[in-house]
């Protein structure tokens, strides 16, 4: 979580306030609020920020209630974080704008998604749900949130092997999202998502409109994997390999695993690390074989143990010479 998200934490904690809840109330403890229509391109503006009196915030009419909302959040920003000072016009898009401004409105943006969509409450309200229509409908009602805002701050907090795609009316991509142990959205590309079989792992592919656009999501198992075989994974592999005919893919099955591994074993679990690896294969045509061969668990698990030991037997090594 970033400082700016920290803020907007700390200022709910604050108030006891978590969704849903009344945004302009909130925010009228800080500045004064008004609507009205600008004649001119920009979302809100906030005046006398730092000053002695209280800001003045104004919000344009002519946006959607949803970016309304949003921006009087991020308006709520440039109060709260404490090296915005002065005057500041929020643009939704502002190609001339100069570095220090571009950062002011990209941690304003930053504090409103929290603040109207809180990562803790996410994490609390999805484990009532199994379904990601439902959870993200729920999340959209309670919030009063856009559909865009809902989704970026959902997959990117919640912990859970999911991908969800906006599909055309044709079924093609238009957008991902994902979350951090699910696998790669790179997949989707050029694929007809309603029609072929995507993900052979997934254990849940629901199909769902919001308003009028179209989505596709697909929910994997993230349970753990128990060992079982007490041989290891190289023999394992070769067994695999053999009742699969898949010798040729021998070099690209390790070398899938250890990237996946090197560049996330200082911030996942063992646990996780195997949810990634297993679904890193996922997908890919040329593995649909090796992903459903009841071994490939066992392969899995065995080979990340061994890394992590040598990982940690490396880290120990450092320490002594020291």
């Amino acid at each position: 979580m970033t400082p700016v998200e920290k803020m907007a934490k700390r200022l709910l904690d604050r108030h006891n306030l978590k969704p849903p809840y009344d945004l302009e109330t909130l925010v009228e403890i800080y500045a004064s609020v008004e609507y009205f229509h600008f004649p001119f391109e920009a979302d809100g503006i906030t005046i006398g920020i730092g000053g002695e009196s209280k800001p003045q915030v104004l919000i344009n009419t002519s946006p959607p209630e949803t970016r309304r909302k949003f921006t009087l959040a991020h308006e709520l920003g440039h109060i709260i974080i404490p090296w915005h000072t002065g005057t500041i016009v929020s643009h939704s898009f502002n190609a001339d704008a100069n570095v220090e401004y571009k950062e002011m409105e990209i941690e304003a943006n930053l504090f409103a998604a929290e603040l109207l969509i809180p990562s803790g409450w996410l994490q609390e309200l999805q484990q009532s749900f199994s379904s990601v229509e439902l959870f993200i409908k729920a999340v959209l009602v309670d919030t009063g949130a856009s559909r865009d805002a809902v989704l970026i701050q959902a997959f990117k907090t919640i912990n859970i092997p999911i991908v969800c795609a906006q599909v055309d009316s044709n079924g093609y991509l238009i957008r991902d999202y994902c979350t951090k142990i699910a696998p790669s959205p790179v997949l989707l590309n050029g694929r007809n998502l309603l029609e072929d079989k995507i993900f052979s792992m997934a254990y849940l592919e629901e199909d769902f409109i919001l308003g009028d656009r179209y989505y596709k999501s697909w929910t994997f198992d993230d349970k753990g994997i128990e060992e079982v075989d007490r041989r290891e994974w190289r023999d394992i592999l070769n067994q695999i390999l053999d009742e699969t005919e898949s010798r040729h893919l021998l070099q690209s099955i390790n070398a899938v695993l250890a990237s996946k591994y090197n560049s996330n074993k200082d911030h996942l679990s063992e646990k996780e690390l195997c949810s990634l690896a297993m679904r890193a294969y996922d997908g890919k045509g040329k593995f649909d074989k090796i992903v459903v061969h009841p071994l490939f668990p066992q392969y899995i698990v065995k080979r990340i143990k061994e890394l992590i030991a040598k990982y940690k037997r490396k880290g120990a090594g450092l320490t002594e010479s020291r």
